[in-house]
């Protein structure tokens, strides 16, 4: 089983799935590759400049432990390298129907998850670059107005990823949730009246339900037979 699907409660359904930009991951890369060069080009110089002869630490002249030493630091490097983009790749932000879902952690994994009744505002951050790439970084805010650990940095596409929180939330709120595939597909197929109707009688169920009249057991049961009738 996949370790996102260990961390969903009965019945509960992803919506929506992100990373960090690819851009995040390229960035570090580079940076790393950048950093071997640096080392490489030291050793070599430090190689040339040094007499072998001059100088000998154990068995080993001071040029080659200079260069031996630059390559073991480049390897460290190269490794961390790879260590980035497993982590890239396990990372996910994750949107369901009643959490937000943060996974982080190759092998020592740590999951965040805020529940979207507790969701007060979301706010996006794009740079200029970030607009240009298409990414940016998603805070959730609470009712006191904080972020505690619910920022999600540099995500790839974070104007769709906010939109499908968002309508999450809506649908929680008002007590749709999520549609299972066996009943939204004839709710697609239905005429725009009878849609329209399904629609409505929702509605006036959560209404009913949010001034107390109806119990939320009550309004699962009629939910469930209103959308019974769709198939």
């Amino acid at each position: 089983m996949d370790y996102i699907e260990q961390q969903l409660s009965a019945g509960e359904q992803i919506l929506y799935v992100a990373r960090q930009h690819i851009f995040v991951l390229i960035t570090n890369i580079l940076a790393e590759l950048s950093l071997i060069s640096l080392l490489v080009a030291a050793g070599v110089a430090s190689h040339m400049a040094f007499d072998t002869k001059s100088l000998v630490i154990g068995q080993m002249t001071a040029s080659n432990l200079i260069l031996l030493i630059c390559f073991g630091i480049s390897t460290i490097v190269l490794i961390s390298g790879f260590v980035d983009y497993l982590r890239w790749s396990s990372d996910q932000y994750i949107v369901t129907d009643r959490r937000v879902i943060q996974l982080h952690g190759v092998i020592n994994k740590r999951a965040v998850a805020s529940s979207l009744e507790k969701i007060n505002d979301v706010e996006l951050r794009q740079s200029l670059l970030g607009r240009m790439l298409n990414f940016g970084t998603i805070a959730i805010l609470t009712a006191s107005g904080e972020e505690s650990n619910n920022v999600m940095d540099r995500i790839a596409d974070p104007v769709q990823f906010k939109r499908a929180m968002l309508d999450a939330k809506h649908n929680h709120e008002r007590g749709y949730g999520y549609l299972p595939e066996s009943d939204y597909a004839p709710h697609q197929a239905a005429a725009p009246a009878a849609r329209a109707s399904i629609v409505d009688e929702l509605t006036r169920l959560a209404d009913l339900r949010d001034r107390g009249i109806l119990s939320s057991e009550e309004f699962e049961s009629q939910k469930r037979h209103i959308l019974s009738r769709m198939r």
